[in-house]
């Protein structure tokens, strides 16, 4: 995800939106993937930690959206 956003910034147009997309998608990945870790008992999901990736991930939509 970092890596994506710090590609996407670099990048230019189509390039850039594309870079931001995939960083989106790789956010709500990680959400997914530690929302289901939570609920199988194999971690406490941090709610400051899940509110920290919803900002993130609404920040990218606004960016993807321009």
């Amino acid at each position: 995800m970092a890596l994506n956003v710090a590609e996407g910034s670099y990048s230019q147009g189509r390039n850039r939106r594309a870079r931001y997309h995939v960083a989106l998608g790789s956010a709500r990945e990680v959400l997914g993937v530690l929302e289901v870790a939570d609920a199988l008992g194999y971690l406490k999901l941090d709610e400051v930690l899940a509110a920290e990736l919803h900002r993130i991930i609404g920040t990218l939509v606004k960016i993807i959206r321009g």
